[in-house]
């Protein structure tokens, strides 16, 4: 019998990260999740994602 349940992910997000927040930090974010339909992590991620894109453009 085959085994049931979630499939597994080819990349699954296995590390963590903790960081210290204000509660106007925490609150900015988390709207800014909640109105655009993200995560908190999907939030960060993108985030991060634009600073390196833009590190790149002005290392070009």
């Amino acid at each position: 019998m085959a085994r049931m349940g979630r499939p597994k992910l080819e990349n699954p997000r296995s590390e963590g990260v903790f960081i210290r927040l204000t509660k106007d930090e925490h609150t900015d974010i988390t709207e800014y999740a909640s109105s655009h339909d993200l995560t908190i992590t999907q939030t960060l991620v993108q985030g991060f994602r634009k600073l390196q894109e833009q590190d790149n453009t002005e290392n070009e």
